[in-house]
């Protein structure tokens, strides 16, 4: 229901094997990150990603994404162009203004180039602005020899808004939705997880995700969010979509009051108005912004608006300046066309078919059935709703076959029974470390032995999480400059504090051996565990101080007893 658009990124580790974990992520009709699949992949080259794609194409019944975000690996580049040709391919724009201060901050004009490149980038609505904007920015600052200007450039249809935002992208500009995955998964998995728990845990990330899409429907369902204007359009969405998409909606309805607009004329019925909108006066650096006009074109007969931020078509919600057009123009609802059925709160989804077991035949033979079935009722679906008359015929007899099918799993039909573990059975069998426990029995259920794969070294792959930049690599060794200092200070302390202590036992006086030996039996185990509980310099303050009680404890061992509980109450303290 939601594979329309797709965030992938490989960048993050989560095994012990140095493998990648490289997730296909989407976005819910509540705005929240779905996972549609992952691969753990060995290598990062472009036969791999092939591989990759057309696996979880396979997976997805052959229907790929209309649109997909991804870091710029040329790899990644070059699979997608292979297996997804008719996707829109969308380079993650954070990722490239966050290189700004590392490509051209050796500019003695660094702020205004930075502030200029955002505003062209940023604040461009037409193709022509943009390309005027880089013109002007290149030859202002003399910048026609910087290298990667000119790869942006030359790529700028994958990665500048004006040239993508044209195309439905669900309010993705980022792979920000890959990487908050990436965090979700560090709650069940670690650079130390091996390939086998990797799977075990897999299934219950899958399971807190779907628990938390089905908390959103009945919230969605069972509350109503307070209406903050009289107009019907906004009472309209409240009752069809859900309360987060719904919430994004009223925010652009708060806005109406900074807008503005001027008609400017009709041209083959389509009208056309010229929109000021002040919401937004300042831009990022706190400077007054222009006066910014938005061209909207209203055609009235077929009830279509269209603005040039193109917000409806990037994120699929009205933009505040459209929505002005069509109260101008006495159009109270909003038009059938512009309500979407991925943000309703009654779209149907297919929980039950998401099997998270692994290894069982049962899974694919009920998916085959599904993706039969489901491909066919889209057909009758769209031939039934040409008109009423074909309408009416399709509901009677898809109730009549409706009939039929619930008398076959009714006692005396042929009822199969389900093979799979529902929800509630995992819930049960979660164990406090996260891991699902199972019977004896029902392992053997569970499928084939799964072994750990050979650990390589992969090309270029740094073994932090994420890839540092310099900017990144300075501030982390000026922090653990700082924190080797902090260290040895602390060092010096304990070395004080430990010679103070041995100069006290030395002075005390001499003690029965015999109870020397009981004493130091029964106290031992006591600072043993505060050995392996504590640090490395609780450690060296404490073994010290038990190694001399056996030592000494032959005629030269004082009140063992006040020792260790001086010993005690100095580990506390520290």
């Amino acid at each position: 229901s939601f594979s329309d658009v797709v965030t992938f990124d490989s960048t993050y580790l989560t095994n012990k094997y140095d493998m990648p974990f490289a997730p296909f992520v989407g976005v819910n009709h509540h705005g929240q990150s779905i996972l549609f699949g992952c691969g753990l992949i060995s290598s990062e080259d472009i036969d791999t990603y092939t591989w990759l794609f057309e696996t979880w194409l396979s997976c997805m019944s052959g229907r790929p994404p209309n649109a997909i975000l991804t870091d710029q690996c040329k790899a990644i580049k070059g699979a997608i162009a292979k297996v997804f040709p008719n996707t829109h391919h969308r380079l993650c724009i954070w990722h490239i203004m966050k290189k700004i201060p590392e490509k051209l901050r050796g500019f003695a004009a660094y702020e205004a180039i930075k502030r200029a490149l955002k505003n062209t980038v940023y604040n461009s609505l037409s193709v022509e602005e943009f390309e005027e904007g880089w013109r002007k920015m290149i030859e202002d600052y003399g910048l026609q020899d910087n290298e990667w200007l000119k790869s942006l450039y030359e790529d700028r249809n994958r990665w500048v808004p004006v040239f993508l935002n044209h195309a439905f992208w669900a309010g993705m500009s980022s792979t920000q939705r890959s990487e908050s995955m990436n965090s979700f998964f560090d709650d069940y998995v670690n650079p130390k997880t091996s390939l086998k728990q990797f799977v075990e845990q897999y299934d219950n990330a899958l399971l807190k995700k779907v628990e938390k899409e089905a908390n959103a429907d009945f919230h969605s369902f069972n509350s109503v969010l307070p209406l903050i204007t009289s107009l019907y359009m906004e009472k309209q969405l409240r009752d069809v979509y859900t309360n987060d998409i719904f919430k994004m909606f009223q925010d652009e309805i708060k806005d109406l009051i900074y807008c503005s607009a001027s008609f400017v004329n009709v041209d083959e019925q389509i009208s056309k108005f010229s929109i000021k909108d002040i919401s937004k006066p300042k831009d990022e650096d706190g400077k007054i912004r222009e006066q910014v006009f938005y061209k909207v074109h209203f055609d009235a007969d077929k009830l279509e608006v269209q603005c040039i931020c193109c917000s409806f078509e990037f994120s699929g919600i009205l933009c505040r300046h459209a929505l002005y057009v069509l109260l101008n123009q006495n159009v109270i609802e909003i038009p059938s066309q512009y309500i979407l059925s991925r943000w309703r709160k009654d779209i149907k989804r297919p929980h039950t078919f998401v099997r998270c077991s692994y290894n069982d035949d049962g899974v694919k033979d009920d998916m085959e059935r599904y993706n039969k079935l489901y491909a066919s009722f889209l057909e009758t679906v769209e031939l039934g709703s040409k008109s009423k008359d074909k309408c009416d015929l399709a509901m009677s007899k898809l109730e009549k076959l409706k009939v039929k099918l619930v008398q076959k799993d009714s006692p005396g039909g042929n009822k199969q029974q389900n093979p799979h573990y529902p929800i509630s059975f995992l819930q049960n069998r979660i164990k406090k470390d996260g891991n699902i426990a199972y019977e004896d029995s029902e392992k053997s259920q569970l499928g084939y032995k799964v072994l750990s794969p050979i650990q390589v070294k992969r090309k270029g792959r740094p073994s932090s999480k994420r890839k540092e930049s310099k900017v990144d690599k300075i501030v982390s060794n000026i922090k653990k400059k700082a924190a080797k200092r902090k260290s040895k200070m602390q060092n010096n302390q304990i070395d004080i504090s430990t010679h103070k202590r041995r100069k006290v036992y030395q002075s005390s006086s001499n003690v029965d051996d015999q109870s020397n030996v009981s004493l130091i039996a029964s106290s031992t185990p006591f600072i043993n565990m505060n050995i392996v509980a504590q640090e490395n310099r609780t450690s060296q303050l404490v073994h010290p101080f038990c190694q001399q009680a056996f030592d000494y404890h032959y005629g030269k061992g004082s009140s063992y007893l006040h020792l260790l509980q001086q010993c005690e109450k100095s580990v506390a303290k520290d």
